[in-house]
């Protein structure tokens, strides 16, 4: 039994460090491909451009409300999970995905989930802000963001919910990339009572879709040498930056529903962001 125990601890003490978060993303080994040094910076170059657009897609703030704001009085708290589908796998082993060329191990996961909390607050005149935190799984990255929505209609008995969101989202602890992703969207929805005692029994059912845009804003933190080599340099989709590049302001869209019992509530929605990913969004919470 000692010796069991003995060879159990050896083999945890083994895992080498980084493997407690492997899908870190590093630049840096953009330059190097099955220890073969990468020359072609447009190869690089374009790697780097995808992983920019696919990764705010990703950390973006996730459509998991309905088109209804909460009301002066009222409190939002979920627990969310969200599956972006990365380009993971390349054609061929002398042909990589971009995130295997971000890799340490050139083995990245297919799916970056993250789970994190959002919290919501009513305000007058059917406005609502809101944060959201969330962990890059498998990485030592974080997701810090924010965002405000404004109900136009609301509670018409015989007209949809419309509601407009801004917000945004930064890629938190990563030691070679600094990443943003600004989010907005117009939503459309409409919520029905559930239950066959309506106007007593507190269920509902709220379906919601809606079109918006990403623009993402990023910069390698890397040495202005080291970015010529590799081809990559800070990229935006904010025409106000002097860092804008075609191509990094994208148009989202998501459908969703949330069903609600009492306080308790579950959302779920999928989003599409074309050029970049598609996105699986899942949450529980409280409303008060």
């Amino acid at each position: 039994m000692r010796t069991l125990l003995f060879l159990l601890i050896s083999t945890a003490l083994a895992v080498p460090a980084r493997a407690a978060f492997p899908d870190d993303v590093v630049l840096s080994e953009l330059g190097t491909w099955r220890g073969a040094e990468v020359n072609n910076n447009r190869v690089t170059g374009d790697a780097y451009d995808i992983v920019v657009r696919q990764l705010a897609a990703g950390i973006m703030n996730a459509p998991l409300a309905p088109a209804e704001t909460l009301g002066l009085n009222g409190f939002d708290v979920a627990y969310s999970n969200t599956f972006a589908f990365l380009a993971a796998r390349g054609k061929s082993i002398n042909n990589p995905a971009p995130w295997e060329r971000v890799h340490a191990d050139e083995d990245p996961t297919h799916v970056m989930w993250r789970p994190g909390l959002t919290v919501r607050k009513g305000l007058p005149l059917s406005l609502e802000v809101g944060a959201t935190w969330s962990w890059v799984s498998f990485s030592r990255q974080t997701t810090m963001g924010g965002f405000a929505r404004w109900s136009v209609f609301e509670g018409w008995e015989n007209a949809p919910d419309v509601s407009m969101q801004i917000g945004y989202s930064g890629y938190v602890g990563n030691d070679e990339l600094e990443l943003g992703a600004l989010d907005g969207s117009l939503n459309l929805g409409y919520t029905f009572p559930l239950g066959y005692l309506v106007g007593i029994n507190q269920a509902d059912i709220a379906p919601f879709a809606g079109v918006g845009f990403l623009q993402a804003n990023a910069a390698p933190r890397l040495s202005k040498e080291e970015q010529n080599d590799l081809g990559i340099s800070a990229v935006s989709g904010m025409k106000s930056k002097d860092s804008f590049t075609e191509g990094f302001s994208l148009v989202t869209t998501h459908v969703g529903v949330r069903v609600r019992s009492g306080d308790f509530h579950i959302s779920t929605s999928g989003s599409i962001v074309p050029k970049a990913l598609p996105t699986i969004n899942m949450s529980v919470g409280l409303t008060y």
